[in-house]
């Protein structure tokens, strides 16, 4: 029986393969036409992907009002829920967001001029690093940014109707909160009914790890945002601190690459008002000090805490992750990347605890000989 089982499993990988092949002649055949298919289709998943990412975010909330404070009716929490949510984000963009928005304006205004002509005169007045520039420039031609200029319009293509996103993103966030559960029972039915248990099992581990991974992950930037924007107070960079304390904070998102373009700016921009900072001419080494003990912290000590053992995803994981899933759907694969990786991930350990696929294979071919 197992033989049979790996043959028929080897015939399912074939034709998986002769599906991708001709998925790949068809795109060749019809790339105007998926291109505007897919388009569509990103229109509605792009405010799905927002409002399902939101309401992970508020699930907290709506289990306190549901098994706490133990209020019945689905609808008035799912109101109590956007009373609050609307509340809280008018107040942080009032006070919060609005320095925020202030001091990036007044950075790009007066500052980032300081920045460039520093670096300028820096790589004018080293001769290695000036033929260093030199032999990287005449490969960023316009023909070979072009690409990458396309790739990008592509990414943030799914977002030109932002009316139509701003409309539907409440509307899903709604039914995702007041619906959820009818909604997976629906999804649910599609599957076979011997596998049913299995399927309702990993939706309960993948919903608790994606739940866990993105309110740690949003309660860990915030706090680190507040840390940063502290230390960067206290640093000397006054009316710029906020702005890059939480620039650095949530871009702490994207593993390696967010802390490493978060830290440039405050880095660079550390050149051109030493005079001002606490450490002067040793600010930078003081800015690359915050961001490392930051990562330390944060990896060490706040993550683990909040999120526990149960959801570590590696850091390298999630960075691929997003890159993987990115390169294939644009924005709204950045922002499924980890719920899919969180489901990807709990089938494997589901699987290994189960026995693998030949157990699952097995205990179904047992039900039905039953």
């Amino acid at each position: 029986m197992k033989n049979e089982r790996r043959i028929k499993i080897l015939q399912y990988l074939g034709i998986f393969v002769l599906m991708l092949l001709a998925l790949k002649y068809i795109n060749e055949l019809f790339s105007n036409q998926l291109d505007v298919l897919f388009y569509s289709i990103n229109i509605i998943v792009l405010p799905f992907s927002i409002a399902l990412f939101i309401s992970y975010l508020l699930s907290p909330l709506m289990n306190l009002l549901e098994n706490k404070i133990k209020i019945k009716s689905r609808l008035v929490i799912v109101i109590i829920v956007f009373v609050i949510m609307i509340v809280v984000l008018s107040t942080f963009g009032y006070f919060v967001g609005k320095i925020i928005y202030e001091q990036a304006i007044g950075f790009i205004d007066r500052d980032w001029a300081n920045i460039v002509e520093f670096v300028e005169g820096y790589i004018e007045e080293n001769d290695a690093v000036a033929k260093m520039y030199e032999w990287m420039n005449q490969f960023i031609t316009f023909d070979n940014a072009s690409p990458v200029l396309i790739n990008i319009f592509n990414i943030f293509r799914s977002i030109t109707s932002i009316v139509v996103v701003t409309i539907l993103v409440p509307v899903f966030l709604f039914f995702l909160l007041h619906d959820r559960n009818r909604i997976f029972q629906g999804i649910l039915s599609t599957v076979p009914e011997r596998f049913q248990a299995h399927v309702a099992e990993l939706g309960k581990r993948a919903n608790v790890v994606i739940e866990k991974y993105f309110n740690g992950r949003f309660i860990s930037m915030f706090i680190m945002s507040i840390f940063y924007t502290i230390l960067f107070l206290i640093l000397g960079f006054r009316e710029r601190s906020v702005f890059f304390g939480f620039m650095l904070g949530f871009l702490d998102i994207v593993p390696y690459v967010g802390p490493f373009v978060g830290t440039l700016l405050p880095f660079l921009f550390s050149f051109t008002v030493s005079d001002d900072l606490l450490f002067l001419e040793y600010s930078w080494i003081a800015v690359l000090a915050i961001n490392g003990i930051g990562q330390l912290l944060q990896g060490n000590l706040i993550q683990p805490w909040i999120m526990g053992k149960e959801v570590d995803m590696h850091p390298l994981l999630v960075l691929v992750s997003f890159i993987f899933f990115g390169a294939l759907f644009g924005i709204t694969g950045v922002i499924l990347a980890i719920p899919i990786t969180g489901i990807i991930r709990t089938t494997h350990r589901y699987l290994k605890e189960i026995g693998g696929i030949d157990a699952l294979l097995d205990g179904d071919l047992q039900k039905r000989q039953n």
